[in-house]
């Protein structure tokens, strides 16, 4: 449970520090283009008409300082001069003299270019600038910026792996203190409970009155419920540390398992589906207890039959255990798998509450995964899905 812990907080620090990265490094684009499109513009707009006439009288055809083209028109519209790439695309160009915009980029053989036009009392003038390096430029910058956001996500994600380690390192140490005394706790109290058991079990023989049979009665109840709940906790103790996993015929253990509660049941029916010779890796015991707590469950909450059924997919295998019983309320459907949580509608049963909670713990340490699918007053389905080994 802790690993699962660091690595969601290594996930929630590299991708806190991934979006803010990107932020910036969108901000540094979109400013570092907007610098270098405005002193393009502002070129373009430092070339006068003046300084045009001068190039066309000259009988050149270019500006000095970069490959600025131009293309002059008259005041009605007829063109004076033009000196436009060859190749550039006259579509285009064409739309953007008709429409009202001031300055526009096109895109024509792997080229890009910069228009302005503006208009004065002697006609209109059309600016055109190759940038395809500026562009070319920018381009590299992405990479750039892509590289770095890469090779900065994963160095953070090491660093935030080491860090979130140590932050649940407390944790870690107080959990295994707790599974520690829990452990040793229920070792202590399993032999005076058995003790008192027997003892309770020899006092039955004795002649006595119909108050003490009564009262030894409640007394053996309760000692049956501590040697019980002494039971799960000591399972709860070793949480995430099964027996040895070996392959098992899980369609007979199901099969058995529940033939063997079939037993208990009284007037009711116990449906058996199962697919047989599926097989899965895990520990026999621990599988048993698993079966054994959604059968008790079902039996203790409902007074229908039950339905067991166990299939495969392409990708899984699924054992479902179905009642048709009191149900579960939806704003207690993620809360029956803590420990000792037990909802209004249950405290009228038997258990010590940590049933479910164990259920979790074997499905975890078996890679499986529980769905709970439950309607008020119409029952419950328990589903396990194991991976196929």
């Amino acid at each position: 449970m802790l690993e699962t812990i660091r690595k969601r907080l290594t996930l929630l620090f590299s991708g806190t520090f991934l979006l803010l990265l990107i932020l910036i490094l969108i901000g540094v684009y979109f400013t570092t283009a907007r610098l270098l499109d405005q002193t393009e513009l502002n070129q373009l707009k430092s070339v006068s008409n003046r300084d045009l006439f001068e190039r066309i009288e000259h009988g050149e055809d270019r500006v000095i300082r970069d490959p600025i083209y131009f293309q002059l028109f008259n005041p009605d519209g007829t063109e004076r001069y033009t000196r436009l790439p060859d190749d550039l695309p006259k579509e285009p160009v064409r739309k953007f003299l008709n429409s009202n915009k001031m300055t526009e980029k096109i895109f024509s053989d792997g080229q890009h270019f910069l228009l302005y036009q503006r208009t004065s009392p002697e006609g209109s003038t059309l600016l055109l600038k190759d940038i395809s390096a500026t562009e070319d430029t920018l381009e590299r910058l992405i990479a750039m910026l892509s590289g770095i956001t890469v090779l900065s996500t994963l160095v953070l994600m090491g660093v935030s792996y080491v860090l979130a380690g140590r932050s649940v390192l407390p944790v870690q140490q107080a959990f295994d203190r707790q599974r520690r005394f829990t452990s040793d706790a229920s070792h202590e109290l399993r032999t005076p409970l058995t003790i008192l058991y027997s003892g309770i079990e020899l006092l039955e023989t004795e002649p006595l009155s119909a108050e003490g049979k009564t009262i030894l009665h409640d007394l053996k109840s309760e000692t049956a419920s501590m040697q019980y709940l002494v039971s799960d906790l000591l399972l709860l103790a070793r949480e995430g540390h099964p027996g040895p996993m070996s392959l098992l015929d899980m369609s007979t253990l199901v099969t058995q398992t529940a033939d063997r509660f079939r037993h208990t049941l009284a007037s009711r029916t116990l449906h058996l589906d199962v697919t047989a010779d599926l097989s899965i890796k895990g520990d026999r015991n621990q599988l048993i207890r698993l079966v054994t707590i959604f059968l008790e469950n079902a039996a203790a909450y409902s007074d229908a039959d039950i339905e067991v059924q166990l299939q495969h997919t392409s990708s899984d295998i699924r054992l479902s255990i179905t009642d048709h019983g009191i149900g579960i309320p939806k704003e207690n459907q993620d809360k029956v798998f803590e420990r000792f949580f037990r909802g209004d509608h249950a405290r009228h049963g038997t258990g010590t509450g940590l049933g479910l909670a164990i259920a979790r713990s074997i499905a975890d340490a078996h890679e499986a995964v529980i769905l709970l699918d439950s309607t008020p007053d119409e029952g419950t389905r328990f589903t396990i899905v194991f991976p196929i080994p």
